[in-house]
This record gives structure tokens, sequence and C-alpha cells, in this order.
């Protein structure tokens, strides 16, 4: 005879089981978006309000997610101390499916201002410099660039210079700003989702990517008032099944809000 404890454990099992096979559903369908907005840049289909200059940008930053996803399954395929190292994945995930629909959300524009800080980013990678506690360490790309070149891209710098020398975003907007602005172009759905899969996880998932005292704190759910230290074994297993829990209901949460913008932007109802 199973206990209490193990009938809930086995539940929470089954119930995590499920939001897996959820989250493999949804990147298929991610996928066979993706290939829909690849053929109409081949001009094999028309996705009618569908902006040549957005599905540029947006086309690798869905295959970005995408792989997230991938990630994700594959550091939780078992219950183990894996799922630490998913709360950076699951971040990033969540943040690149924010990007994409508020790109969507503003066109062109954006489109072009976030290829534009690439440039700028890929050049300035050519020679980086980092000064630190008395050490110097200079990296610079020895290959040629045309003069042509040159002149164009350090003519790009000043947008994404701060008045103080220091290097700026691709977008002033932060990310609360980003989804207000995904809330005046898409469905109140795809913003319930957004915004669930943005609450739930980033605050954490954040603290766990700079590895703070709180993240591993949190980790070891320490961080209730009066919570006791897990002492046995399934109690362990039952807090990280908890973690994997959290994040795959993020991530699900996130594939929604972005098939469902991706369905309106490209004007394909079946994604949604």
């Amino acid at each position: 005879m199973t206990n209490a404890r193990d009938d809930s454990k086995e539940k929470f099992v089954d119930t995590i089981f499920g939001l897996r096979n959820i989250i493999f559903s949804q990147i298929d369908l991610v996928s066979d978006c993706l290939k829909l907005i690849i053929m109409e840049k081949k001009g094999l289909l028309n996705l009618s309000g569908a902006a040549p200059e957005v599905i540029k940008v947006v086309v690798p930053m869905i295959d970005l997610v995408s792989m997230s996803g991938n990630s994700l399954l594959k550091l939780t395929e078992e219950i183990s101390l894996n799922v630490r190292d998913a709360f950076p994945i699951v971040r990033s995930l969540v943040e690149g499916v924010v990007n994409i629909c508020y790109i969507m959300s503003l066109g062109p524009e954006v489109a072009a201002k976030a290829e534009r800080h690439a440039e700028v980013k890929a050049y300035r990678d050519l020679k980086r410099q980092w000064n630190v506690a008395g050490m110097k360490v200079d990296i610079e790309y020895l290959g040629n660039l045309s003069k042509e070149d040159i002149d164009r891209l350090e003519a790009m710098l000043p947008e994404f210079t701060t008045k103080g020398g220091r290097e700026k975003d691709w977008t002033d907007h932060n990310l609360r700003q980003r989804l207000d602005i995904i809330s005046r172009n898409f469905s109140s759905k795809s913003m319930i989702m957004l915004t669930g899969s943005v609450f739930n996880i980033y605050s954490h998932a954040s603290e766990m990517t700079h590895s703070t005292y709180f993240s591993a704190c949190y980790f070891w759910g320490l961080t209730l008032p009066g919570r006791p230290k897990l002492s046995s074994s399934k109690a362990i297993e039952l807090n990280l099944l908890n973690h994997q829990f959290s994040l795959f209901i993020s991530t699900s949460f996130a594939y929604m809000g972005l098939l469902e913008c991706l369905a309106q932007y490209i004007n394909r109802a079946e994604f949604s």
C-alpha cells in the first residue's frame, strides 16, 4: 500500500510528464510555423501582413527559442539536480519569446534597429578590451575589413553608445514596457500567456543565472519562512519536481503566447 505522500508524488510526476508532452507538441508547432515563414521568405508562400524586414530578424530568434525548449527537455529527462541549470535556459527562452513578439508588434523600424545593433555588436567584438584589478586583456581580430565597411560601421556606433561611452542595448524598453507594447498589438489571450510566463519564472531564473546566495536558498526550498530543511531523499525529490513543474509551466505559457502572436501576425489561425 502507498501512503498519501507517495500517491501525491505519483500524481505530480504524471502532471509533469503531461506537460513535457505538451512542450514537445508546441516545439513541433513552432517548427511548422517556422517552415511556413521560411517558405514565405523564399517567395513560395504569401503570408498576409508579414513584413519581410521583420521576418528576416525573427526567424533566427524563433529558431533559438525552439532549441532552448529541446535543451530544457533534455536536462529534465530525469528527476535530478540538472534542473538547476534549466533556469537560465528558460529565462532566455521566455525573454526571447517576448523579444520576438515585441519586434512583430513594432514592425520594420524596430527590426532594422535590432539588425543594426547586431552589426555594431559584431564590429565591437573585433577589438575587445578588459581592464580589472590592474590587469588588462586585449583581443583583436587580425582580418581586414574594407574602408567602406569600417566607415559605415563607425557611423553606426553613436546610436548604441551612451554619452559616457558605454554600450547601449538594442532597445530602450525594459521587459515590462515590451510586454505593454505587445498588449497593444496582440490578443489578450497571448498576453495572459506571456505575462504569466514572465511573472512565474523571470525573477528567480535571473537569480539562478547570477548565482546569488538567494538562488542557492531558493533551489533547496529554504526561502519560505519557517520551512524546515529538506531532510529526506523524498523531500529533495519533491522539491526538484516542483522546480521542473515551474519551469515547464513558464515554457509552455511562453510557447502558447508565441504561437498566438505568430498566428495573428502571419494570419494563420491554425497555430493559435
